[in-house]
């Protein structure tokens, strides 16, 4: 089979799955940039030593290897479960190791600093939107009217992870903010360029990125969402209650989100018990006497 239809034919598989269009996409995009990269005759032709090649890259990080070795691996199994393949080159490809770093989320000072920093308009509602409400660049993008109960204030998120949909407060400084810059109650906030559409989850994190850019802060937009969570609990927060605030089915995912409170450690670690240190010199400068 051709690569084209092979991977139409995928596509079919994946929607029927029910994966979202932009997981569709991404895959098959990812694809095709893999063949480019193997200079792999086909899908059918492409080989184990190709595939252990393509990741061993040195451009790539840990983490972003895991990611092409489970979506290779999802493929070449499908086509080994369809009878198209008879072998699986992905299978036992060697696990990559993800570097682990500890949250590093803005400041409130960031914050305040790109928001005098000279934006306007559309681009301060999705600063407030990030780090206030704590919501995904794709969740910001499709936000609209109907969104927003109105009455008691909540807002609707939708276009987040796993689809999940789920109503949540809405912050003060959110509310009135769209209040008194006139945010519609009917369509979407941020109008896309073709009619009907909103803009797109990578257009509101550019937009960000490049405003904390000029402001000369050295993060990314992702990390407003970091510092919802970090600073929720500093102050006193219930975890459950950030967790749900950050829409994370599972509480072990905040770690990637919550900075270590320093203070809090330290307290902690004071509270281990005492034990009499012994005040005397080294052993060395004892027999440098004894002689």
């Amino acid at each position: 089979m051709q690569d084209a239809p092979l991977l139409a034919y995928w596509a079919a598989y994946m929607r029927a799955q029910n994966c979202t269009d932009r997981t569709v996409k991404e895959r098959l995009i990812f694809m095709r940039a893999m063949l480019r990269h193997t200079g792999a005759e086909s899908l059918m032709a492409i080989t184990k030593m190709q595939l252990v090649t393509f990741l061993g890259r040195a451009d790539l990080t840990g983490k972003t290897k895991q990611n092409y070795r489970s979506c290779l691996h999802t493929f070449f199994s499908w086509m080994q479960d369809e009878e198209i393949r008879q072998d699986n080159p992905a299978a036992r490809l060697p696990r990559p190791r993800a570097e682990r770093h500890e949250p590093n989320p803005v400041r409130t000072s960031d914050i305040q600093r790109v928001l005098d920093s000279g934006i306007y308009g559309h681009t301060i509602m999705k600063v407030l939107l990030y780090s206030y409400q704590g919501l995904r660049a794709s969740e910001i993008a499709a936000v609209a009217g109907e969104s927003i109960d109105w009455e008691s204030r909540r807002i609707f998120t939708v276009e987040g992870k796993g689809r999940k949909e789920v109503w949540r407060p809405l912050h003060s400084v959110i509310w009135q903010h769209a209040v008194d810059n006139g945010y519609p109650r009917n369509g979407h906030w941020f109008p896309g360029l073709i009619d009907g559409e909103h803009v797109r989850g990578k257009s509101v994190s550019n937009t960000l990125c490049a405003a904390f850019k000029r402001a000369g802060i050295e993060h990314k937009a992702h990390d407003m969402r970091k510092w919802h969570g970090t600073t929720l609990l500093a102050l006193g927060a219930d975890s459950l209650d950030v967790q749900h605030s950050l829409r994370h089915s599972d509480g072990q995912s905040m770690s990637a989100y919550v900075l270590p409170d320093e203070p809090r450690i330290r307290a902690a670690m004071e509270l281990l018990p005492r034990v009499v240190v012994p005040i005397r010199g080294s052993r060395v400068n004892v027999d440098q006497v004894a002689a």
